[in-house]
């Protein structure tokens, strides 16, 4: 398994979930990137985990394909980022409403 060095988060999240599953990683190779990922696949030497939005243009290549599995679910906290020193839109402050209500 290609898996992203320690102290990611995308890391964290995946061996967790792996984790509760009972899955633990013995032989992985690590990469400090998404796209290292995406080139270490590609070139036949594992599988991985990354998201769906970073692997889409080698999905839409047909380079590499996905594979979802059913029962188990990957989620990841992410934050809504903003210019600092300036205030948040208020298409911006909407949006973040919007997420918040569900």
């Amino acid at each position: 398994m290609i898996v992203r060095e320690p102290g990611s988060g995308t890391r964290d999240v995946i061996l967790a979930a792996l984790g509760s599953r009972g899955i633990v990683l013995r032989d992985t190779v690590e990469v400090d990137s998404t796209e290292a990922i995406k080139q270490v696949v590609a070139s036949g030497l594992g599988v991985s985990f990354v998201s769906r939005a970073a692997a889409a243009d080698q999905l839409a290549l047909g380079r590499l394909c996905e594979l979802r599995l059913a029962g188990l679910s990957i989620r990841r906290p992410l934050t809504q980022l903003f210019l600092a020193g300036r205030n948040p839109s208020p298409a911006a402050l909407a949006f973040g409403r919007m997420l918040a209500a569900g």
